[in-house]
Formats: C-alpha cells, sequence, structure tokens
C-alpha cells in the first residue's frame, strides 16, 4: 500500500473543525454472500468508530440475507435494508434516504477497506472544510488475493477551496479525484442541499453520471494519495467484468455523454469558461474509449445499428460544437472525429478505391480507412 503525506494545501484558507462526526457507510448487497465477511470486518475495525453500516439487501437470493442479519446482531452499528431489486444505484439511494451521518461513504460489498480510511478521510476533509475527500485506491486480485498496485490510482495530493472556478482547467482537482464513488467521504448535506442522488436506469456507468452530475456543486475538495481502498478485480458476472461483445457498452458509453451533456447545458456550465477545459475532458475520458475503438464496434453491428449509433456521434460532437476540443488531441483522434462527426460518408471511386487500399496498413491509419468505408455503407 501507498503511503504519503497530504500537501500542496492553503493552509491559509483552512476552517478550525471539531475531529468527531458519524459516518454513514453504505453497502448495496445482491447475491454477495461470499463476499460480505471480509468487506464487513474491515469496516467494523475502522479506527474512527463513529460509523453506522448501512447495508441495503436488493432482493438478493443467495445466503446475503442471512450474513447480513449475522453481522447486525454482532455489530450494533450495522442496519440492514431490503428491497426489492433494482439495481446498485437504487440500493445507494435507499441507503442515503436512511443515513443519520455528517458524512457519507460508499464500499461496494465484494471489495474492502484499510482500517485507517475513514479516519484519513474524515480528518482530511474536516480539516479543510472540505464537501468531499478522496484518497487513492488499488486492485486486487479475485483469483489469490494479491494487491496489484500498479492497477490502482494514487492521485497528487491536494486541496481547492474554490473548485468552482478552477474545475477542468490543468491540474484541477477535480481531474486527481476519478469519478469511482467508493473511494471518498461527502458531507450530507453536499446531497441535500443540492438534492443530489444516484441516477438509477442505465446499464453500467453511474459513477461517472452521479460525479459528473455532482461536480458543479462542490467547491471545497481535498485529495490525499494513499491507496486505501481495494477493488476486486474480474468476479465473474460483476460490472467492471462485462465487457461489450455486440456494441451495447458503446450505445451505454453515448447515453452517459447525452446525459451529462444535457445537464451541464441545463444548469448554464458549458456557456462558462469551463467549456473547453470540460470537452477537452470529456474527449479524452468517453469519445476516445469510442474513436479508437471505433471501427471493432461498427464491425460488430448490423447496418441498421451502424446507420444509429453513427446518428448518436454526429449529433453529440456537432451539438457540443467539439473544435475547442481537439486542441489537446493527436491527429489521428482528430481525424477520428471528424470522420464520425460529419454528415454520412460519401466515397466516389477513387477514394474507395484509396481507402480500401489503405484498410491494409496497420495501427490506426488502417483502421481510420476501413471505419470509413463501413460509414460510407451507411450512405
Amino acid at each position: 500500500m501507498v503511503s504519503a503525506g497530504f500537501s500542496h494545501e492553503k493552509l491559509n484558507d483552512t476552517p478550525d473543525f471539531s475531529m468527531d462526526g458519524t459516518v454513514s457507510i453504505i453497502l448495496p448487497c445482491y447475491n454477495v454472500a461470499p463476499y460480505l465477511d471480509e468487506c464487513l470486518e474491515s469496516l467494523v475495525r475502522q479506527t474512527w468508530e463513529d460509523l453506522e453500516i448501512i447495508c441495503v439487501n436488493d432482493g438478493s437470493t443467495d445466503d446475503t440475507p442471512d450474513v447480513l442479519r449475522g453481522w447486525a446482531e454482532k455489530d450494533a452499528r450495522i442496519r440492514v435494508i431490503h428491497k426489492e431489486n433494482e439495481g446498485a444505484f437504487s440500493a445507494r439511494n435507499a441507503g442515503l434516504d436512511a443515513a443519520a451521518g455528517e458524512y457519507i461513504g460508499f464500499v461496494d460489498p465484494d471489495d474492502y477497506v484499510d482500517t485507517s480510511m475513514y479516519a484519513r478521510l474524515v480528518e482530511t476533509a474536516q480539516r479543510h472544510g472540505a464537501e468531499v475527500a478522496a484518497c487513492g485506491y488499488t486492485s486486487f486480485s479475485e483469483e489469490d488475493g494479491t494487491v496489484m498496485e500498479d492497477a490502482g490510482h494514487a492521485p497528487e495530493p491536494g486541496f481547492e477551496p474554490d473548485a468552482k472556478k478552477s474545475c477542468f482547467s490543468g491540474e484541477s482537482v477535480w481531474l486527481r479525484m476519478d469519478v469511482v464513488v467508493w473511494n471518498k467521504v461527502y458531507r450530507r448535506s453536499f446531497f441535500e442541499e443540492n438534492g443530489l442522488r444516484m441516477k438509477p436506469g442505465f446499464r453500467g456507468g453511474e459513477d461517472d453520471i452521479f460525479w459528473l452530475t455532482a461536480l458543479p456543486h462542490a467547491s471545497r475538495l481535498a485529495v490525499i494519495p494513499d491507496q486505501l481502498y481495494f477493488y476486486r478485480r474480474k468476479r465473474a458476472g460483476s460490472l467492471s467484468d462485462v465487457w461489450d461483445r455486440d456494441g451495447w457498452f458503446y450505445s451505454m458509453n453515448m447515453d452517459r455523454l447525452e446525459y451529462v451533456t444535457a445537464y451541464w447545458e441545463k444548469i448554464g456550465w458549458l456557456e462558462s469558461a469551463v467549456r473547453q477545459g470540460w470537452l477537452a475532458h470529456i474527449m479524452k475520458r468517453y469519445l476516445l474509449a469510442h474513436v479508437t475503438s471505433a471501427e471493432e464496434i461498427f464491425r460488430r453491428l448490423d447496418e441498421e445499428e451502424r446507420r444509429e449509433l453513427a446518428a448518436r456521434y454526429r449529433k453529440w460532437l456537432k451539438g457540443v460544437e467539439i473544435g475547442p476540443g481537439f486542441a489537446g488531441l493527436n491527429k489521428w483522434d482528430r481525424a477520428f472525429c471528424r470522420l464520425l462527426g460529419a454528415e454520412p460518408v460519401k466515397l466516389g471511386p477513387g477514394a474507395r478505391l484509396h481507402s480500401t487500399l489503405m484498410s491494409a496498413c496497420s495501427g490506426r491509419k488502417g483502421r481510420y480507412h476501413r471505419l470509413k468505408l463501413l460509414l460510407s455503407g451507411l450512405s
């Protein structure tokens, strides 16, 4: 585990807060009986003892309810809520509605945390009066439990007392916090005063949606680099282990892009000075995940699916006026984006022959021309 001191702090802007406060830790639980003991053991052993641990049984069909009942009988800080199966984010919302702590934390029940995690995060949040405090995380193998530190996230430490003015600019603290919800503590007032809840109904990627829609409402943010959260990798059937086979993953990404873009436009943030930085961030984190694999995506889809996905790419690129975001992209990324943002591609005989020949090239040149040929078939 990586350990480092907190630095880059603006101590002159640091309020003096008392070092107490209950943390409500919310676990959405669905068919996770084999993992609960390890997770809950790491929580009840926290050095920050002022906790309530809210376990939301999301309609489990395995032994999860029995395991939770046993833990609740052993530790009075553990509360169990039972509900119909509606997904992890609906379960997290149920936990939020029941939470009474000054701070909120989220843990996925197939992961575990360092016993000092909540003490470190709450003390950091209170030292700076931060609405959100985040730490690093690392992964561990499903097969043998080996910690994979190189597969984690150890952000540069920092504190931002007025993040709204620096969102997405250069070294903004927002860009060091990652989008996952579980490596952070949040003041409960941050949720309540801004009417924030998780957005259920998406086929994955809800962490991204929550973080990017919560972003405009937070100002005081703190980050420590310590990797205190341990994230299970490659559990069969977990969302993190599900990869695209038929293009649905990329359609889901477009759902997220469209939703977040509409939200930012609604609150007026795309008209502000953060627009270019936001576009550059979205380009790098989301759109390039599409364009670097675009040829493979389209090759797996039938013609109707290709036409629909191409239209969504084109509409989004035009709608956000992506031009300013091109500055940070390399030439092939720009070429892919221009191709996807163009009107339906029309190739004359000469251009088609050229792309056919170039499609045999290796690397991104070949992929670009193969995609061009696929898109031209939609004209």
